[in-house]
């Protein structure tokens, strides 16, 4: 009963927010996860533990703090050798604090879990991997938190693993493999995760960045060395990492991932062995090391920033590597899946205030009304304008949180010479002003097309 009057006092301030507004602000930060793993996937369980160092936000003590856990099986919250107070609410997992944070305080607990099966932890009888961060680490997987990483991945020897960050160690122990890896460059925790299995390994190196392809055998360094350098010269910015990793799983799951790391469908590369020229899925994946983990976006509602421009920059790699009518024919088919989402009203702007998860956001039309965006922007301001305005978009906000204004700022200071602060208007309360704009036909184009101001959308 202590607990729940605990928690009942702690979170008093929720009920002072509408429920169908956007989920609220944490009072905290997380800083770091330690995280340590211990896969079965003869059971098709993970035993976990999660070191979670956070700092208080508010301007007063808390004494609950509230994580993305999806369905771990919570056993233990530690502060030290102190057991922590614990709820779960659904996905959520709500720590009572029996010493409350102060402001600005730092401190760390750690969590104690076991994990089996969920839509983003697949278990098969050689494999496991993630896609989905709260389904088997507890975290605060909100847009716009950034934290480091340490994960150790004890798994059978004769496995492989790949994990978010830097590979730092590799040793046996009790007839088990023993991996660590760090990632030092904050990151969404929506972008932690790992592969492990029996893959077979390939390695090259493509501009000083070493190049990882695990359970594939059809040739993969190559394409993936000359887009590395295709997307550094378009965007102005180095890959940024050390390491790429593709691990190509058993099912149907693309995601790209903090820390170089990239899940692909391993039917995917069974058909570039026949047919070696279809690598815009393979692209595109990796350019989202530059627009989503390079620059994440503020909040769900711009997810078009990661995926709209990721799917645009595939598009154009494949016109540089196969000519330009190849340019023009991806770029008509997200034409064509954007006239089919429009005919069918699922084509709502791309910067979208009613998106407050990611699986609200996602689907076709961020990719492909994004793509067809930025190629109509393209055609209005011209080649030339279009990539200096990207590489003034990703170097003005590279290792930061990105809006639909961000970019447009970039386009309008490319294409008018006002500089950056000349660009679009600010938005009032966090989203751009209803009312039309009068500036520039970038703006205007934005305007239909971004924020859905009502005019006559041409296709």
């Amino acid at each position: 009963m202590r607990t729940q009057v605990l928690l009942a006092n702690c979170l008093v301030w929720c009920v002072t927010v509408p429920l169908a507004a956007a989920p609220l602000p944490r009072p905290y930060t997380a800083e770091n996860y330690d995280v340590s793993i211990l896969p079965d996937l003869a059971k098709q369980r993970l035993v976990g533990e999660a070191g979670i160092r956070f700092h208080s936000l508010a301007g007063t003590a808390i004494s609950a703090l509230e994580f993305d856990a999806g369905s771990l099986e919570i056993t233990s919250v530690l502060e030290g050798t102190d057991p922590q107070p614990f709820e779960r609410d659904h996905s959520l997992l709500i720590v009572v604090l029996t010493n409350p944070i102060r402001p600005d305080e730092s401190r760390t607990i750690t969590v104690r879990y076991k994990a089996g099966p969920a839509p983003g932890l697949k278990f098969f009888p050689d494999q496991i991997y993630t896609s989905v961060a709260s389904d088997w680490m507890p975290c605060n997987d909100r847009p716009g938190e950034r934290a480091t990483l340490h994960l150790t991945i004890t798994a059978p020897p004769d496995t492989r693993a790949a994990g978010s960050g830097q590979l730092t160690a590799n040793r046996a122990g009790d007839g088990q493999s023993i991996t660590e890896w760090q990632l030092d460059s904050p990151a969404e925790p929506s972008g932690f995760g790992f592969a492990l299995g029996g893959f077979s390994e390939k390695t090259s190196d493509a501009e000083g960045v070493k190049l990882r392809v695990l359970g594939a055998e059809t040739q993969i360094l190559e394409p993936t060395a000359a887009a590395i350098r295709y997307l550094a010269e378009r965007t102005g910015k180095r890959y940024p990492g050390q390491t790429y990793t593709q691990v190509f799983i058993h099912g149907d799951v693309t995601r790209s991932m903090a820390g170089g790391l990239t899940l692909l469908p391993e039917s995917y590369a069974q058909g570039l062995g026949k047919q070696p020229d279809d690598l815009r899925l393979l692209t595109d994946e990796l350019a989202h090391q530059w627009y989503g983990a390079g620059i994440a976006v503020k909040d769900w509602s711009d997810l078009w920033l990661s995926e709209g421009v990721s799917a645009f920059l595939a598009d154009a790699f494949l016109g540089q590597r196969f000519g330009k009518a190849r340019y023009e024919r991806e770029i008509q088919n997200s034409r064509q899946i954007f006239n089919r989402l429009h005919a069918e009203s699922k084509d709502p702007s791309l910067s979208n205030t009613g998106w407050t998860t990611r699986q609200d956001a996602d689907g076709e039309s961020p990719e492909h009304k994004g793509a067809w965006f930025l190629y109509l922007v393209n055609q209005l301001i011209g080649d030339s304008a279009f990539w200096n305005g990207l590489r003034l978009y990703t170097s003005d906000e590279w290792g930061g949180e990105a809006t639909s204004e961000d970019l447009q700022k970039a386009f309008d200071a490319v294409n008018t010479g006002a500089g950056k602060k000349g660009g679009a208007p600010a938005r009032k309360g966090g989203r751009k002003n209803s009312a039309k704009s009068s500036g520039t036909p970038v703006d205007n184009l934005f305007d239909m097309w971004v924020y859905g101001i009502p005019n006559t959308i041409s296709r």
